[in-house]
């Protein structure tokens, strides 16, 4: 059964045929109700996005989504990248051909497109682009927490910190003519509190037509050849002091007294509604940094000149408040610089309203220290996740530990497969990063000289997994590559898959079995894992197979299957 992109569509958001989607209507009082994903979508669309681009992953994955589904009425360019450094790359070059352009990704992701991250703004941008790679402070649903405002330091380019729903549609506004002023990609770093909650959003009128692209031919600009490199370099100054004029202008600040709270991200939204819940906000200023980097030093340096005490509120690393120390270091200013590395507020996780509390009661003195949980009121209960009942991954994992047992090493990958490490499957040894399962599978292979077992997802494996493949092969590596084809992105939201990438049918896709072969696999077997005797009998051969055996369960995902035809899956239907 055939599902096209348009009815694939229509079910993500469940409208009716014909229906003008939420993003693009015109809402009475120019307001909205929207998510902080679905903000940014809004934004870059009133400030005439060209070409949208992104690789899914929590918390950013609204954002691709709802591309996904309006890009063709909205007459925006879009598409799901096989990976984030291929996604950056697409929308840096709608950027030299005039388009306005935004790609979103997770933190993670921020660092698989690290290698053109770090000569784009070197050779600088035409059209404004935008890059939102959300951040999650607490590790909601990734395996760290990572501040990726220091890449702009690093890298020279701007980074916005979004504190609430609203912001994030001004801030990519902004971020799109800010890119195109200075020649510099902007990043939009966003993270789970601001991308997922839903507030209301003033908006905006749609462009009526987009600006007709065309490339610009200039080598000396655009070829990074070492004489035309170091020029480059010395221009990045140049535009790095435009972008400082944006950070002034963007500082924001309430109220009056002679302490204040200097807070960046979803803790300063956190911050303002405590200062009025405790009845304080007439007695600080709470001054919030939309620009994170580079930093509005005139407006702070302002602020210190007229404060006794300064509490700096933001999450993860101290990167503001580091700035901030210099910058008193720099100019003379007496002030007491309270934060992380004055012991008042922590490093790690995301700040609950309790924790910024009790940073402004121990370092300013104002409102009364947060309650104290009784130890008699027990935690809930841990509930872990858990592979969905009918996931035929469970019959993959299950066939697999049938013929090798527990002695031999699993490897596991990104996806809701992860959760097969878990008993009773206990088919995962070590979980790292995209696509790693075949790499650190090899490498114990060849240290231990045993045949070990690792196990990679469809999108996984288009992403990262095809390089670790072909070096297996071409090392001989004694290992068992398990790729479990469900057709989708199961674990970010039913993203298509180059697998099948129209809707459920995969015979538009791109076969892994005839991939893993095209990279030199001598031993390659496809098979429905829910058919068990065959499945089993797929591993025993790879288990007394030499080299690099890759083993194709290709079984849909039950659930996508059902939410996109409205009927149950049945074996044999893929």
């Amino acid at each position: 059964m055939e599902i096209t992109p348009a009815a694939h569509a229509a079910n993500l958001r469940s409208a009716s045929p014909g229906e003008v989607h939420p993003l693009l209507a015109d809402p009475p009082g120019g307001r909205s109700l929207l998510l902080g994903n679905e903000a940014i979508v809004r934004g870059a669309l009133e400030a005439g996005v060209g070409f949208a681009t992104g690789y899914p992953g929590t918390p950013s994955s609204e954002v691709t989504d709802s591309f996904a589904e309006l890009s063709e009425e909205a007459g925006v360019v879009f598409e799901y990248a096989v990976n984030e450094k291929i996604c950056l790359e697409l929308a840096f070059g709608a950027s030299l051909a005039g388009a306005r352009a935004i790609c979103a990704m997770k933190h993670l992701g921020l660092m698989v497109a690290g290698d053109p991250l770090s000569t784009i703004p070197y050779l600088g941008v035409r059209g404004g682009l935008v890059v939102v790679a959300a951040g999650d402070p607490s590790c909601l649903t990734s395996p760290n927490e990572q501040d990726q405002r220091y890449l702009g330091r690093m890298l020279h380019f701007p980074v916005l910190d979004p504190s609430t729903p609203a912001e994030a549609r001004s801030l990519t506004m902004a971020g799109f003519a800010l890119s195109e002023e200075s020649g510099l990609p902007v990043l939009l770093r966003i993270t789970t509190r601001v991308a997922h909650c839903r507030g209301v959003v003033p908006v905006g009128a749609l462009p009526a037509g987009k600006v007709a692209g065309a490339f610009q031919r200039d080598k000396s600009r655009l070829v990074p050849i070492p004489a035309h490199a170091r020029r480059m370099r010395v221009e990045l100054e140049g535009r790095m002091e435009r972008a400082k004029g944006w950070a002034e202008r963007l500082f924001e600040r309430e109220g009056g007294g002679g302490v204040a709270i200097l807070a960046a991200g979803a803790p300063a939204a956190t911050a303002a509604d405590l200062l009025r819940e405790l009845g304080v906000a007439n007695r600080v200023v709470l001054a919030r940094l939309p620009a994170v980097h580079p930093i509005p030093e005139e407006r702070i340096a302002a602020l210190l000149a007229e404060m006794e005490a300064v509490l700096v509120v933001e999450e993860l690393s101290g990167f503001v408040e580091d700035a901030v120390r210099v910058l008193c270091a720099e100019r003379g200013l007496d002030v007491a610089i309270f934060g992380k590395r004055s012991g008042h507020l922590p490093e790690e996780f995301e700040y609950s309203p309790e924790v910024i509390q009790r940073g402004v009661h121990g370092a300013l003195g104002l409102g009364s220290p947060p309650p104290t949980v009784p130890e008699s009121e027990a935690p809930p209960p841990i509930r872990p996740p858990v592979l969905c009942s009918s996931c035929p991954h469970r019959a993959t994992f299950f066939a697999a530990k049938a013929v090798f047992g527990d002695e031999h090493l699993y490897f596991n990958d990104i996806g809701c497969y992860t959760l097969g490490f878990a008993p009773p499957l206990d088919c995962g040894d070590v979980v790292l990063s995209m696509g790693s399962s075949i790499s650190l599978a090899s490498g114990a292979s060849r240290v231990v000289g045993e045949r070990t077992v690792c196990f990679v997802g469809d999108s996984t494996f288009y992403h990262a997994g095809m390089p670790a493949l072909l070096d297996a092969i071409r090392q001989g590596v004694e290992v068992v590559v398990v790729v479990m084809d469900n057709g989708i992105t199961a674990m970010t939201g039913f993203q298509e898959s180059p697998r099948t990438e129209r809707g459920l049918d995969p015979s538009g896709g791109v076969p892994i079995g005839g991939v893993a072969l095209a990279l030199g696999a001598e031993h390659v077997e496809v098979f429905d894992p829910t058919d068990l005797p065959e499945a089993v009998s797929a591993f025993e051969r790879a288990r007394d197979a030499k080299g690099v055996s890759v083993l194709v369960a290709e079984s849909p995902c039950p659930v996508h299957w059902q939410r996109a035809t409205g009927e149950p899956m049945h074996r044999g239907t893929f």
